[in-house]
């Protein structure tokens, strides 16, 4: 028996619905504050580095021409430099590339990713800060370049119960990882609830998490400080989750890549059981 395209079709405007709804109820006051944040705005749009993927200059040349992505040159004809969520992008790009897709759908895909908005933010760069903290989102492209956003455990059970439309699929965190090479994704990785962190403790978990800092240095007490290098795995991750959980620190201090300083203070101190 053949598919059924008129009810692929309903299904795909069904998973829509799905997808807003979830993203709408997973939208978190603390994680927004952390998207919102100057350090990690500074880090996806103003701080500029050469473009990581695996193309030539020529490729990267026509993609910015062709209005696919935005780039700065220091010197005419010298090589392209790009924000971090640019060059997560060109990840993207590159996959879709390798499925075949031509530039015009991957155009409208990007038009939907960048532009699409709730509650007055952007929802590509939420989607990242949401898989990096708390739960990896997949990124669905159907056939006529629409696109949806779910949570992998989402995708797992709509894909489990019912036929979704043919479709690409893309795991952002598999993209993170590559874009993040010193990366601890396995840090708290079995911590279910982030709702009691602050703020500031998201963003600590943030800059771990991907590896994209130069050092961290958690004052126990006077003459206790637990320090963790950039670059290198971070060992016995639990122990860094339970201080901040317990919030049993006295200050938290974050170097970043750019040499920026950051301070935590805890506002309650609970002893380490």
């Amino acid at each position: 028996m053949g598919l059924n395209i008129k009810e692929l079709k309903r299904k795909q405007k069904d998973i829509a619905k799905v997808a807003r709804k979830e993203i709408e109820e997973n939208i978190k006051e603390n994680i927004l504050e952390v998207v919102l944040d100057d350090d990690i705005l500074n880090l996806f749009h103003q701080e500029m580095s050469r473009n990581v993927a695996t193309q030539s200059k020529r490729v990267i040349s026509h993609w910015v021409k062709k209005g696919l992505i935005e780039g700065e040159q220091s010197k005419e004809g010298g090589w392209y430099h790009f924000s971090h969520i640019e060059t997560f992008w060109i990840q993207i790009i590159t996959n879709l590339r390798q499925f075949g897709l031509d530039l015009d759908k991957i155009k409208y895909i990007r038009q939907q990713l960048f532009t699409d908005e709730v509650q007055g933010f952007s929802l590509f760069e939420y989607i990242i800060m949401y898989s990096v903290l708390k739960e990896p989102y997949v990124l669905l492209i159907f056939e006529d370049g629409t696109v949806q956003l779910l949570t992998t455990s989402l995708y797992s059970n709509e894909i489990s119960k019912s036929l979704l439309p043919p479709h690409i699929v893309i795991n952002l965190l598999d993209l993170a990882e590559k874009m993040y090479p010193h990366n601890n994704f396995h840090l708290g990785q079995n911590e279910g609830n982030i709702a009691d962190l602050s703020n500031e403790e998201l963003k600590l978990l943030y800059f771990i998490r991907t590896g994209d800092f130069q050092e961290v240095k958690i004052r126990l007490n006077e003459d206790d400080v637990f320090l963790v290098e950039g670059k290198k795995q971070v060992k016995n991750p639990e122990n860094i989750m339970r201080l901040i959980n317990e919030k049993a620190y006295q200050d938290i201090e974050i170097k970043t890549v750019n040499g920026k300083v950051a301070y935590i203070s805890a506002t309650q101190k609970i002893k380490l059981k």
